[in-house]
């Protein structure tokens, strides 16, 4: 029983996500959003906002757990480390994870 409310919550966040992503499709090119955005609430609050990669070590916002890499970015790498040294966790640029796993993090 608590796998089918799994899946059942999983499809229903995705449903939400691809939504999302349909409308900003059919917005104008002008109101579209740019750069990496963090967010809060599973793509509900922004918390942190980089309109360009610049390929330093910069630390991730503790209550993150989702980004959109808008544009202009190729690939967010997370680490658990302040000095983004270690393991290296490749998340893409659209992603959901739990808030406070990861301390900095890499865009390119």
């Amino acid at each position: 029983m608590r796998a089918r409310s799994a899946r059942v919550g999983a499809v229903l966040s995705m449903s939400a996500v691809m939504t999302a992503g349909l409308a900003l499709l059919a917005s104008p090119a002008s109101a579209q959003e740019s750069g990496l955005t963090f967010y809060s609430g599973t793509f509900t609050t922004v918390v942190a906002h980089f309109p360009a990669p610049t390929g330093a070590c910069t630390p991730l916002p503790q209550t993150a757990d989702s980004h959109v890499g808008w544009s202009g970015f190729e690939d967010v790498t997370f680490y658990q480390t302040s000095d983004c040294t270690g393991q290296a966790t490749g998340v893409g640029t659209l992603r959901t994870y739990p808030a406070g796993n990861w301390k900095t993090f890499l865009a390119r």
